[in-house]
């Protein structure tokens, strides 16, 4: 081999060596795994929208929308005889057409192509979520759980998962209901998935601690739930007994409650149109009910709440920075310790992980071993320091530690500001503009108008100075005279009392 040839692979290797750290670094990954998701969620809604239909026959449908039910009916009942309601086979697009159902309610010979794909997608993240619990080390077994459900976003990613798999077994179950069941859950762990992506904004300067005061604006919501519950049953249940009289019970009346009683909260004021051509006792009793209701619920407790939320807001507005610092920092080991490629790509990842450890575990070769070694330390977050370093590390902090305290002290002030400046202002329009300039000149015009006034004060100040001064020559004056004669009457009587001596 030549200088060249070696020179030419070494290059070449070196090439492919920069291409494997740059899929491998955090940020990257996180790029990657960011695009993924939107397209996730982008094919997800889809298939909820447009691509979600039953695989068997039903004769009606359980959870289609009442628009859907009425004109199905209406179509059944005036058109008997119409040969437009017969049951049509495509062989394009492999389901049965029927003019009789609602388009959301037709049957399909199997799952869409879409449907699929997000299966095989979902089951990706399951084994990701298998690694990281793997991956938590711990003494006993039951603690890696526990270390991996305090976390929220995993409880998160836990649920969804398998509200999704509920979803997708329902739809085989050849029942209506189970096929409506379906779609409800898969609708809701969609809404689960679109939060789940609030995770990935905690990057951002200025959105991740605005997520951080979400989250404990709900924990101090939490004891108003309870309140609101008490006082939304204590309004409900009275009020619409009080309208409504003694009726047969039925489920569908607890949310008939719940829907007077909640609303009222938003401002829709229905209750009030119910009792408001209501003369009777009943009637009385009822407006006197929701009055009380609105001024305790929508006056006291909701700004009650407001003003907690503020105090929230408040304590960790001052501490933005410090708090993004926290969550980069653990976004950037979290997104080291994932696989190079993102979901559902991120299989490929998982089974040659998988490979290396099972070779490296029966196998002696020590080409194995040293490539499962380098795989788990590209994997961990660690500083890696010699003797001679650590003890030149101590002996800078035994000499700086006292000047590196007082400048944070210092420089703990300004740090605070430049995280105010941070935060986005709101674009000023024209009217603020020109309000804004009114008031700086009447400002401008006061200050003024002050000045001169201060002038004047001045002014009087100065001559009543100049004439204190002349009083006070004066009296020097006069006490020097006084002074003189007396010691002129002295020596007098003194060369008296000498010659009569």
């Amino acid at each position: 081999m030549t200088i060249a040839e070696w020179k030419c692979k070494t290059k070449i290797a070196q090439y492919f060596s920069n291409i494997g750290k740059f899929v491998r670094a955090p940020y990257i990954k996180f790029l990657y795994n960011l695009y993924f998701h939107v397209i996730f969620l982008f094919l997800f809604s889809y298939l909820i929208l447009c691509d979600f239909f039953p695989l068997y026959d039903f004769q009606e449908d359980k959870c289609g929308s009442s628009q859907d039910s009425k004109a199905v009916k209406g179509s059944v009942t005036g058109n008997d005889n119409n040969p437009s309601i017969i049951n049509h086979t495509s062989s394009d697009n492999q389901y049965n057409i029927s003019k009789s159902k609602p388009y959301g309610f037709q049957r399909r010979n199997k799952p869409s192509d879409i449907e699929i794909l997000l299966a095989i997608w979902v089951f990706t993240l399951v084994c990701e979520e298998i690694r990281q619990l793997w991956s938590i080390q711990s003494q006993s077994k039951r603690n890696p759980i526990m270390t991996y459900l305090k976390t929220f976003w995993n409880k998160l990613d836990v649920l969804s998962i398998i509200l999704f798999f509920v979803g997708f077994i329902l739809r085989f179950i050849p029942v209506a209901e189970c096929f409506c069941a379906a779609r409800i859950a898969l609708s809701i762990d969609l809404s689960l998935w679109f939060i789940r992506s609030l995770d990935m904004f905690a990057s951002v300067r200025r959105l991740g601690p605005k997520l951080v005061m979400i989250s404990e604006m709900v924990n101090d919501m939490k004891f108003f739930v309870f309140v609101f519950f008490v006082f939304i049953m204590a309004f409900g249940i009275p009020f619409y007994g009080l309208v409504h009289g003694v009726k047969e019970f039925s489920w569908h009346m607890l949310r008939e409650i719940g829907s007077i009683a909640y609303w009222q909260i938003f401002g829709e004021l229905k209750a009030l149109e119910t009792v408001e051509n209501n003369y009777e006792a009943t009637g009385y009793a009822a407006s006197i009910l929701l009055a009380a209701y609105m001024f305790i619920l929508t006056i006291l407790l909701v700004n009650l709440l407001i003003a907690m939320f503020s105090n929230t807001f408040d304590r960790l507005h001052v501490n933005t920075d410090r708090i993004w610092k926290f969550q980069r920092y653990s976004l950037v080991c979290e997104y080291l310790a994932r696989p190079a490629f993102p979901p559902p790509l991120i299989f490929f990842s998982h089974l040659w992980r998988l490979t290396l450890y099972i070779l490296a575990r029966w196998r002696k070769s020590k080409f194995i071993k040293a490539k499962y070694a380098q795989n788990v330390a590209g994997t961990e977050y660690k500083i890696s320091l010699d003797e001679k370093k650590s003890a030149n590390i101590e002996i800078v902090e035994d000499a700086l530690g006292d000047e590196v305290y007082f400048k944070f002290l210092k420089t703990r002030r300004q740090l605070v500001d430049d995280a105010d400046l941070d935060d986005e202002l709101p674009q000023p329009t024209q009217d603020n503009v020109s309000s804004i300039i009114r008031t700086f000149e009447n400002r401008m015009q006061k200050m003024s108008t002050q000045q001169t006034q201060l002038s004047e004060n001045l002014e009087l100040l100065m001559d009543g100075l100049k004439t204190l001064d002349s009083v006070r020559s004066k009296r020097s004056e006069r006490h020097s005279s006084d002074s003189d004669e007396l010691s002129i009457n002295y020596n007098a009587y003194t060369t008296r009392m000498m010659i009569d001596v």
